[in-house]
């Protein structure tokens, strides 16, 4: 893809807005770049930006943002359905998002990693895995927070780019093709944008269309809708799994990390001996062993590199099923991150305790009722916060027993007060924040100022509510 010249327009002044028109400027675009928020609403955005010869359009997407333009490039965050979006594809501009330009230019091999949940920590680990090889910079990008086009021109061949890559990423993309992709799971969310099912998976299909017989696709043996994703590419398959154990690939046996490759069975280690906890998590272990075995990282290194992973060094695991404290005996988890209906369902898979269970924020189009078995066996109350709090209740049982709240205070007080010792609470909502915070990092970062809070209390016996 070439960029000198062309006429570009960028739509959105976020992270990736920023990147983006940085990486075309060097590339010798000609840019302008536009923002439903204002210049004021902006300030940070621009300054960011300041030093380049760019055109800002703010304050709304105006008709000059895609005339006489050779190509518009849009940030995750921007809708395609938008008029001026649908304008311009009816008038045949090329709609391509940072992913496809960065990716379009980066001279290094590529572990693109996507699913509904899980894509995170499963990005780090491999990563961190993959430093134990023969590469010069092991770079982890993409929807982790860190643009790729961050990183793309200083790449060079003997290094390699893990990516975390969303839906909104991949709905831009056309000619993006890793040499390994790895589908982690795949369930109802983000059907606020994509609006089915069957358009959300076509969607992250979009992850292997272009890979061939030279490239490879790691699949969750577990997931009958992953599992279709053999089916539409050439790429040769590995797969992971925590039930069965495949011919090639990685797997759980009696509690122990188990591989097998090139017809040879290697055990890493018993799962008690990795601080990353929950079912979830060791699926997205195994997903990341897969992929070292692909790069020939030695079994020695992965067992080093597994058992000495703690995810509370890395800031962006935050908020994902991590344990906030304990206060009598009542262990309280957040898991601010979950923002489906699979992340929850691996929340309450992962524990054995009696679990009061805080629910609810912005609905993105979520299916409640595979949770509703789970909730009966697991949970002894549903507090519910946010709100759309009705659709939720509406879908459980009715013998599930719900509570109402109307801020996170409120919330984790009730909790408290209907918890006994041995229990969990947990916040697990299902659903973002938007809502109520700015993101899931500022809901969770609520919970555990109030958890603190009520520590606080309950240590130097004040009264609770």
């Amino acid at each position: 893809m070439k960029f000198e010249g062309k006429q570009i327009t960028v739509f959105g002044l976020s992270r990736s807005g920023i990147a983006v028109s940085r990486l075309l400027h060097d590339l010798g675009a000609n840019l302008c770049v536009t923002d439903p928020k204002s210049a004021d609403q902006l300030k940070t955005e621009i300054d960011a930006l300041s030093d380049l010869d760019i055109d800002f359009l703010l304050g709304g997407h105006k008709p000059q943002c895609i005339k006489n333009k050779d190509m518009l490039v849009v940030s995750p965050g921007v809708p395609l359905d938008i008029p001026i979006l649908v304008q311009a594809k009816h008038e045949g501009i090329p709609i391509r998002g940072e992913l496809e330009v960065a990716a379009s230019v980066c001279r290094t091999p590529i572990v693109a990693i996507t699913g509904t949940k899980g894509k995170s920590t499963t990005t780090i680990l491999t990563g961190e895995l993959l430093k134990r090889g023969a590469f010069g910079t092991v770079c982890v990008a993409g929807n982790i927070g860190n643009p790729l086009s961050n990183d793309v021109q200083r790449l060079v061949t003997n290094d390699i780019v893990v990516a975390e890559v969303s839906s909104f990423q991949l709905e831009t993309t056309i000619n993006f093709c890793p040499l390994v992709s790895v589908v982690l799971n795949i369930a109802r969310d983000h059907l606020d944008r994509h609006q089915t099912m069957q358009s959300y998976q076509e969607i992250k299909q979009n992850i292997c269309q272009n890979q061939t017989d030279d490239h490879w696709i790691i699949l969750n043996a577990g997931d009958s809708k992953v599992l279709s994703f053999a089916n539409n590419t050439r790429a040769k398959p590995v797969y992971f799994s925590d039930s069965t154990e495949p011919k090639i690939g990685s797997f759980l046996r009696n509690d122990e990390i188990w591989i097998n490759w090139q017809d040879q069975l290697t055990r890493v280690c018993h799962i008690s001996e990795i601080r990353l906890k929950g079912r979830h998590n060791i699926r997205n272990m195994l997903a990341a062993i897969a992929v070292a075995q692909i790069f020939e990282i030695s079994p020695s290194d992965i067992r080093s590199t597994v058992i000495n992973f703690v995810p509370q060094n890395y800031p962006v695991l935050a908020h994902a099923f991590e344990f906030v404290g304990e206060v009598n005996g009542i262990r309280i988890i957040n898991d601010s991150k979950a923002t489906n209906g699979i992340a929850v369902r691996a929340a309450l898979e992962s524990i054995e305790a009696p679990i009061i269970l805080i629910m609810g924020g912005y609905d993105k189009g979520n299916n409640y009722e595979p949770l509703i078995g789970l909730i009966q066996s697991k949970v002894k109350k549903v507090i519910l916060l946010g709100g759309r709090t009705q659709i939720i209740r509406n879908a459980l049982s009715e013998d599930i027993v719900t509570l109402n709240t109307t801020d996170m205070s409120a919330a984790v007080h009730l909790a408290y007060e209907h918890s006994e010792l041995g229990d969990v609470v947990l916040l697990s909502p299902a659903n973002a924040s938007f809502d109520m915070f700015e993101d899931y990092q500022e809901r969770g970062q609520t919970f555990r100022k109030v958890v603190t809070q009520l520590e606080s209390k309950v240590h130097s016996k004040q009264p609770i509510l």
